[in-house]
Order: C-alpha cells, then sequence, then structure tokens
C-alpha cells in the first residue's frame, strides 16, 4: 500500500471519527425563573452545534423589550480514546422589564440552522407582585434577589419572624386512604443563609413516607405579600394509612444567617458581614384524609391507584416433576410498592413453591410508578387435564372515586408424563436371565459366634449412655434459648447493631476514599442513626436529637459518649448545607463516627 493510500485512509478515518462524533443541532430556551414586577430579567435562547441568524424576540404579555439580542458563544473539543468530539453553544438572549403580574408564556421561536428549520418548545413563568416593602427596596437600591435588599440593613437591627420561614405544606387538601400526597419542607428567606441544622425533625405519624431526591437551588417566590427566596429542605412522598384530619408536628431549626453592619474608618463608611443564630419553628400542617368508600368490595388488599393485571404461564406445555413457572404481574400508578400477594388457589396435584416477588417503581410526578411481580414456581406431579383458575384484582381509583376489578385469565393445561419420575412410581422388573453379576444370596452353615457377656454390663454401653442423655439435655436448652431469643426482637436488634453499623461505616468509607463526600455523609449519618435505633430499640420515625441524648443517658451512656454521638450527626446534617470539607475533615469525621459507636458497643446497659 502506498504512502498516499496510507496518508488518504487515515484523513478518512479521522473526518468519519469527528463526524460521528459530532452532536446534532439543536435549540432551545433558558427559562428566567420567577421575576418581581418592575425588575429586569434575561430571556435566553440557546443553539446547540449550529449556526443561525439571531431570532426575532418574542412579544410576552405584560413585558417590555428593553433591548437584544445580545450573543455569546462557546465552543470545546475533546479527544478520548483517539475519538475527537466537539461541540458549539450560541446564546441570544434579550432583556425584558416586568410591567405586569401574572403568567407569562414564550411563545415557540424558530431559527433555521443549516437549512433545517428548528424550534424551541414554549414555557411559561411568573412574574411575582412587588414586595410590600418595595419603596424601601427602591431607595436602597434595585436588585433581582430579595436578598439584596436586607443585605443593605445593619446588623444591629434583628430579624423579624416575617423575614425567615420554614413550612411544611401538602400538594393536595384531601385525599383518600392510601392515595399519594407529596410534603414539602421549604425555608422563605429574605437574608443569606449560612446553614440551616434541625433540632427537631416533623415526625410523618400515621403515613407510610418515602423520602425524595431534592435540590437546594434557589427560587424566588411571593408569600403574604412579599417575595421571598426559597429552598426546598425536605420532600416526602406519602400514603395516609388512616382516616381524619392527619397533623405533621412542627419542626425546630437552628439557622446560621448573614448580616452586614456599617463600619466607621475615619475617612470613609464601609460595611462587613456578621454572622447571627436564629432558631425558629416551622408549621403544623394537616391533611384531610377521607375514608374509603363503603362497602369494600371482596378481594379488595388495600390497592389504591390506576393499576393493569396480566398472567402468564412458562413453560405453555407442563410435565410431571418438571418445574413451571406462573407469574402474575401488576403494572401502573399508586401504592405499587405496598401491595399484598394474591392467593392463587392451584389444583390439587401441583407442589407450591414459595413465591418471588419483584418490585420494579420510580415517582413519576406526584405518585409512584412500575411494575408489581410475583413468580409462582410450581411443579405438576401426576399427568392429566388441569385448570389453574383466575382470579380478581380489585383496587380503588381516587380519580373515578369508586372499586375498579379486573378479571385474570384462567389456564387449561395437559400435564403430561415427564422424563424423571419419583421413586415410587418406578415399576418392579423381573431381572434378566443373562445377567451374571449378580448372585443369590445364600445361608451359611456355620454357627453363629455367640457373645457370652451382656451388653449393658459393659463400659462402652454405660458411656454413651450417658453422653446420648447430655446430648438430649444440651438439645433441649439450645431449642429453649432459641425460641426465647425469638421472642426478644429488641435484643436480636440489639446483637446486630454493630454488625450492621460497621458494614455500613466501610461503605462510607469507600465513598471518602472515591471522593464523593456528598454520599459519605449520607452513608454516615444511616450508620450512626441506625445504630442508635437498634442499640436503645427506638423505632426509626422516633429519632429526634432530643430523645436520642435522653434515651442514652438512661440506658448508661457518660455524658461524653452521648454528646460525641450528637456532635456526629449534628456534622452530617449540616454538611448538606456547608458541602465544601477538606479530606482531613473528612477522614477524621469518619474516625469520630467510629470511636463513636465503639464507645457506645461497651456500655451496659443499666438494670
Amino acid at each position: 500500500m502506498s504512502a498516499k493510500i496510507r496518508i488518504f485512509l487515515s484523513v478518512a478515518l479521522l473526518l468519519l471519527g469527528v463526524s460521528s462524533a459530532m452532536a446534532e443541532a439543536s435549540f432551545k430556551v433558558v427559562p428566567p425563573g420567577n421575576v418581581v414586577e418592575g425588575r429586569k430579567f434575561s430571556l435566553t435562547f440557546r443553539l446547540s452545534d449550529g449556526e443561525a441568524n439571531a431570532p426575532k424576540a418574542p412579544v410576552l404579555d405584560g413585558c417590555t423589550l428593553l433591548y437584544g439580542p445580545s450573543v455569546s458563544t462557546m465552543s470545546s473539543t475533546e479527544i478520548e480514546n483517539g475519538r475527537m468530539s466537539s461541540s458549539t453553544s450560541i446564546d441570544y438572549s434579550f432583556i425584558y422589564s416586568a410591567d405586569k403580574a401574572g403568567t407569562v408564556t414564550v411563545p415557540a421561536v424558530s431559527v433555521n440552522a443549516g437549512g433545517h428549520a428548528l424550534s424551541s418548545r414554549s414555557v411559561t413563568f411568573k412574574v411575582l407582585p412587588p414586595d410590600r416593602n418595595a419603596a424601601a427596596g427602591a431607595a436602597a437600591g434595585q436588585g433581582s434577589n430579595p436578598r439584596e435588599q436586607v443585605q443593605q440593613a445593619d446588623a444591629s437591627q434583628r430579624i423579624s419572624p416575617d423575614d425567615l420561614l420554614i413550612r411544611i405544606s401538602f400538594n393536595k387538601t384531601h385525599v383518600y386512604e392510601q392515595e399519594a400526597v407529596i410534603a414539602t419542607i421549604k425555608v422563605y428567606t429574605t437574608t443569606d443563609i449560612t446553614s440551616i441544622m434541625p433540632k427537631k425533625q416533623p415526625v410523618f405519624e400515621g403515613f407510610l413516607s418515602e423520602e425524595l431526591p431534592v435540590t437546594l437551588e434557589p427560587e424566588t417566590e411571593h408569600y403574604n405579600g412579599r417575595n421571598y427566596t426559597t429552598a426546598v429542605l425536605k420532600r416526602c412522598l406519602l400514603y395516609p394509612q388512616k382516616s381524619g384530619r392527619l397533623t405533621v408536628n412542627s419542626g425546630q431549626y437552628d439557622v446560621v444567617v448573614r448580616t452586614y453592619e456599617t463600619v466607621n474608618m475615619g475617612y470613609f463608611m464601609t460595611r462587613r458581614p456578621v454572622q447571627q443564630t436564629v432558631t425558629t419553628n416551622s408549621n403544623q400542617a394537616t391533611l384531610n384524609v377521607e375514608a374509603l368508600p363503603e362497602p369494600r368490595p371482596e378481594g379488595f388488599n388495600g390497592a389504591v391507584g390506576s393499576f393493569s393485571v396480566s398472567t402468564e404461564l412458562s413453560p405453555e406445555v407442563l410435565r410431571t416433576n418438571e418445574a413451571a413457572t406462573y407469574s402474575y404481574i401488576v403494572k401502573g400508578t399508586g401504592n405499587i410498592k405496598y401491595l399484598t400477594a394474591p392467593t392463587i388457589e392451584f389444583p390439587a396435584g401441583f407442589d407450591r413453591y414459595t413465591p418471588k416477588t419483584d418490585i420494579d417503581a420510580r415517582v413519576s410526578g406526584a405518585d409512584m410508578t412500575g411494575t408489581y411481580r410475583i413468580d409462582y414456581t410450581v411443579v405438576p406431579q401426576e399427568p392429566g387435564k388441569f385448570t389453574i383458575p383466575g382470579g380478581t384484582f380489585v383496587y380503588f381509583d381516587p380519580s373515578s372515586r369508586k372499586y375498579e376489578t379486573i378479571d385474570t385469565r384462567s389456564y387449561d393445561v395437559n400435564v403430561a408424563r415427564g422424563s424423571a419420575t419419583s421413586v415410587a412410581a418406578v415399576e418392579q422388573r423381573a431381572i434378566d436371565n443373562t445377567i451374571t453379576d449378580i448372585r443369590h444370596i445364600h445361608t451359611s452353615p456355620e454357627v453363629p459366634v455367640v457373645y457370652r457377656g451382656r451388653l449393658f454390663h459393659s463400659l462402652w454401653y454405660w458411656l454413651a449412655y450417658v453422653l446420648v442423655v447430655v446430648a438430649l439435655v444440651a438439645v433441649v436448652f439450645s431449642y429453649r434459648r432459641t425460641l426465647r431469643l425469638r421472642a426478644d426482637v429488641t435484643g436480636r436488634r440489639l446483637a446486630r447493631a454493630n454488625r450492621v453499623a460497621l458494614k455500613r461505616l466501610r461503605a462510607a468509607r469507600g465513598f471518602m476514599q472515591a471522593g464523593k463526600p456528598d454520599e459519605f455523609y449520607q452513608e454516615l449519618a444511616r450508620a450512626l442513626w441506625g445504630y442508635v435505633s437498634d442499640k436503645l430499640g427506638i423505632a426509626p420515625s422516633q429519632l429526634v436529637r432530643d430523645n436520642i441524648a435522653a434515651r442514652l443517658e438512661a440506658y448508661g451512656a457518660s455524658p461524653e459518649e452521648t454528646q460525641a454521638v450528637i456532635d456526629v450527626l449534628d456534622e452530617c446534617e449540616q454538611a448538606r448545607f456547608t458541602p465544601d470539607h477538606s479530606a482531613d475533615e473528612v477522614s477524621a469525621l469518619y474516625n469520630r463516627a467510629t470511636a463513636a459507636i465503639n464507645g457506645l458497643e461497651g456500655v451496659k446497659r443499666k438494670l
């Protein structure tokens, strides 16, 4: 192969790699988020991996276009494993003035990129009413963030209760039993927040709770006539377990805020930040839960939502002594993780084994969506015709407010005789005369040996007798001890507390070594919370800071050991809001957590 051909192929392959790595052009709008009436905001359209003329500024109701577009371009090229990839993006920004409060719709905007028409999707955002203290804010200077107004105030002024709120709210005001509802704990502030440390967490009593992931990205929200910077602290997907008015108790939080004070430097005035710690309580949130309608139909086992049911039988041709799988599959949205396995009546000639349950569920919108699958393993023992009867699946649909029934199909199966049969079914056959390696058993004419001594007079007999008695006594004591341990739930939790904690500590250490601080703090907190729960016999829903301190002292822990546990828990919680930590600080916190658990392991419970 000549040098020119090799060069040509190399260039062709390089161009092919670059073209395959380039992404397809896209065009989208970057929403501005909520803005305040009378303020300016930027609306940006982003074109990725393409070139086009600037789009035409969209007309927004209640907003005035001031100028634009301003264009900014960014490009990057990467080579990884011999493959080259490049990307470009062009931002077209328009500056508007928000003239009137309300919901603003940004219409779809189109551009022509390389002969292809690309359109952005239509989005909406809110223009919030002006703050009731807008006049004071205007005198201090305009800003797009409500915290800018407070930063102009002296630190000597006390932070009023209206400047810092923590609210618990539900996304619905009225639900049925087992119907999903989302609870949100959100902070509202007009000042800078450095950290938030919960002293007493709200308890969701009467609910099955599943915590949802949150992002601490601030937003602007209008509440009680004021504009606040808000951030979600916690979101939980709840399923109420009883009817009536269910109340989530108030939580208590220590919040470190940053204010500014004026300092006279002689020839000029300057401002410096000052931190204050404010203790605030959240509100109590109440939810009205309605009982499911009566009478409840036969076969209803608490399923609430919208579901579909199917069954499968594999293989379709059954044989005796060969396993088959009968699958019961529920798909839909609702309390799918908490469904009850149905009872399937298999024919009398089928051996049934413990079913296997597989749940694949995820949060979708304001509820749980997924699949609930149960696999029953059965083994036919007799050939013939059998029927696996169908059944009914009953669920309550909150949207229609009535019970729905789904009938599952029945299976008529012919069971053939399998190749493997039981020993009892083997037919007796006569021995072939041609078989020469089997001989008849003949009686011996010799006189058998007669033992003249008695067996129970020998030493070996009495030694064996004593050993049997000792073994019997040991088995009885062991059996009674096993029954006692099984009945002692608290003792079993205490026995496995250290083992479970060490397993979670190893996982936390792995996250620490991998440089994943968020996963490290979460797993370290789980290890300590779980250990204290098992050690003290406290339900996870009752694990609060004050309760742990009191129970540890009552258990017999010293004040130093109790404070060591509380300090580690506080630092793990505070790490969610102050994520910047050095490797030495992370390693030191891990060692302190390990020492705290080892210290509690040596504590003897008070009688």
